[in-house]
């Protein structure tokens, strides 16, 4: 058919020319460039006049995926991967790095010739085994990365002149010794209040709600009793763990195994040994070595006389590092020396006992041996439990590799059914009961990844199988939908617990408020809250100190507490809600800290501004250099002029991009 058609278009001249007018519009309309460069938009954002190229946004927005992606262990979880948001994300991290860039040139920083040459320098990937910069190290692998030396240079200067301007803000922030301690004052103040709380569960009981009132309130958010959307599953899951299950280990195997790797199971004899070394030459003549055998021999016979090794040793020895303590090389492990002195070593039956002189390439050794250290660790029997899980771990791990390529390949072959990806791989294909998120799916299918993957288009609407979801180290699912059953309204039966349970609280609160504001009122009146909470039933605490860090009350309410102003004349009061629903009324009466009344002496007494100066008393704060670092770049970011092309963010400039 093509070659009919190549015969009719090659036969006509009207074909011909009419072909040539529709390819040659969209050149006269819109020009040949922009079918290279994007359609005409040429930049993502501007900073004060100064671009950011769509290049440099689809290059940081596919770093984000990239990195997303590996957080996620390779495959990035729907809702996760919005390409607007993560362009977004991108774009801003651009908008900062360009409005820094900005300010550093505006304040002058720059980078001399030779701090950038120093810097360069002391890069370990251009230096070699030594740890000195070659030349032709650092020019071929700026190459290979397909940039020039200019190139890179230029780059590496800017990237050190930002890094400077930001250190000297971060690194330069300090906190006096008077702002210290006002900060620790402040972190450990203490705060006294009486208080009265109105527990809400005890009073939520007590109150009857009417058949009709459910009704009622039933009927005004029937909208919003709404069983979730769910699914049935079918599913292959292949994993580590599962393989292993079905391997079967013979005690033959088992033994072969811990016998090849018996030293991850049992520490090898060890013996703590000493030596006399006399050195020779490589090419030391027979002569040379009779004469130091002889020496050596000499020396064995007056150890066996009763002299100390250790004194002869010290005496005669001629290896430094052994010698001035009287020859002892400290406890040695099998590989650890060479395998002539080893060999002698390991030799040698009993402590106390002589070898004959031992010839190595260091020279001549008297070996003897100080303690026998016995091999310790497991039997196979008490290690066999560890040594078939491992044989089983490590098969499984082989089998797991070659069967997950036959998985992904027939599921994707066959993509209207699982059933050919079981047979390939002789892993069952198991079916869920509907599964929705809740509290009843079971453990093993509670991953929202997997109800997310039955939902998403490819599988719910066009019937496919799924992508493997990686559910863990080695363990893997591919799974495609059974049966799908949209939200459906709930009846008055299945909310009627949740909603008698809601009225209660609603009534219970109303009660409660109604209590705080009348224990308001007598508190104000000057009445103790031990009155007050006995008239109202509630629970009252007198004088409770509290610091930033009680648990007495929720975190949102000691939060709430340490904002009210300090006490004057009377108490600061202040009511909330807690989490758990309860009613809280507070008279705040005094704010205190620990150092307070060195607080009051340094009030009295104006301290001499310069007294906080000298270097040695400054406290260098990070943590504080970073939230000024932050702040300054909020402010330059506030006062620079940016454009954004919205076109960029939407991926409609003609780049591609990294697709969703």
């Amino acid at each position: 058919m093509l070659l009919d058609l190549r015969e009719t278009v090659r036969n006509s001249k009207p074909i011909k020319y009419t072909l040539i007018t529709i390819i040659c519009i969209p050149f006269v309309l819109f020009g040949v460039g922009s079918y290279f460069s994007g359609g005409g938009v040429q930049y993502a954002a501007k900073v004060n006049g100064e671009e950011i190229s769509v290049q440099q946004l689809e290059s940081a927005y596919g770093q984000q995926r990239r990195q997303l992606a590996q957080m996620f262990g390779g495959q990035i979880p729907e809702g996760f991967g919005d390409e607007t948001a993560l362009r977004q994300q991108a774009l801003d991290g651009l908008l900062r790095q360009q409005v820094l860039r900005n300010a550093v040139v505006e304040n002058n920083f720059t980078v001399s010739d030779k701090t950038l040459a120093d810097a360069i320098q002391n890069i370990p990937s251009f230096q070699n085994a030594d740890g000195q910069f070659e030349k032709d190290r650092y020019t071929a692998q700026i190459q290979a990365s397909g940039m020039s030396v200019d190139q890179f240079e230029h780059s590496y200067r800017e990237d050190t002149a930002l890094t400077q301007f930001q250190a000297g803000i971060i690194d330069t922030s300090f906190t006096l010794p008077s702002e210290r301690e006002q900060l620790e004052n402040l972190a450990n103040q203490v705060r006294t209040v009486d208080a009265v709380r109105y527990a809400i569960e005890p009073l939520a009981e007590t109150i009857e709600i009417t058949d009709d009132e459910v009704q009622a309130h039933f009927d005004e958010n029937a909208e919003s009793f709404m069983f979730p959307e769910r699914a049935k599953i079918q599913y292959i899951r292949l994993s580590n763990g599962i393989l292993a299950d079905s391997i079967e280990v013979t005690d033959e195997e088992a033994v072969e195994y811990f016998e090849a790797n018996k030293g991850q199971y049992v520490a090898p004899e060890e013996r703590k040994a000493s030596h006399i070394l006399l050195q020779l030459d490589d090419d030391a003549s027979d002569s040379d070595v009779a004469a130091k055998t002889a020496t050596l021999q000499e020396i064995k016979s007056r150890i066996e006389a009763g002299e100390a090794f250790a004194d002869l040793a010290k005496e005669f020895s001629e290896d430094p590092g052994s010698a001035s303590v009287g020859g002892s090389l400290g406890q040695i492990a099998p590989g650890a020396m060479v395998p002539e002195f080893e060999q002698a070593a390991f030799e040698l039956a009993e402590v106390g006992q002589l070898s004959e002189p031992v010839r190595t390439q260091f020279g001549l050794h008297l070996i003897t041996v100080d303690e026998i250290v016995p091999e310790k660790g497991e039997s196979f029997e008490d290690a066999k439990d560890k040594v078939v899980g491992t044989i089983k771990r490590e098969q499984a791990q082989r089998e797991f590799f070659e069967l997950r390529e036959l998985l992904e390949q027939e599921s994707f072959d066959n993509p209207e059914s699982l059933e050919a990806a079981a047979a390939s791989t002789g892993l069952e294909v198991q079916e869920s009961d509907w599964i929705d998120g809740g509290i009843d799916t079971p453990p093993e299918l509670s991953d929202p990844r997997i109800l997310r993957t039955a939902l998403s288009e490819d599988v719910k609407e066009n019937g496919n199988n799924s992508e493997p979801l990686e559910m863990g180290v080695e363990d893997i699912m591919v799974l495609r939908l059974a049966e799908y059953e949209g939200p459906r309204p709930k009846v008055l039966e299945d909310v009627k617990d949740d909603i008698v349970a809601t009225l209660k609280t609603e009534k219970a609160g109303v009660q409660l408020d109604e209590s705080i504001t009348a224990a308001r009122e007598s508190l104000e009146a000057g009445e103790a809250v031990t009155v007050i909470a006995e008239a109202t039933e509630g629970e009252a605490s007198e004088a409770l100190e509290l610091n930033r860090q009680s648990t007495e009350f929720d975190r949102g309410f000691i939060d709430e507490l340490f904002k009210l102003p300090k006490p004057e004349d009377t108490p600061v009061l202040h009511t909330a809600t807690l989490a758990n629903g309860d009613r809280l009324l507070v008279a705040l009466k005094e704010v205190g800290a620990p150092t307070d009344s060195a607080s009051e002496e340094a009030e009295a007494e104006p301290a001499d501004p310069q007294a906080d100066l000298p270097a040695a008393e400054l406290s260098g704060n990070p943590q504080l250099g970073n939230s000024e670092f932050s702040i300054l770049l909020q402010t330059l970011q506030g006062k620079s002029d940016i454009e954004t092309n919205e076109a960029a963010l939407s991926g409609e400039t003609g780049y591609g991009g990294y697709g969703g």
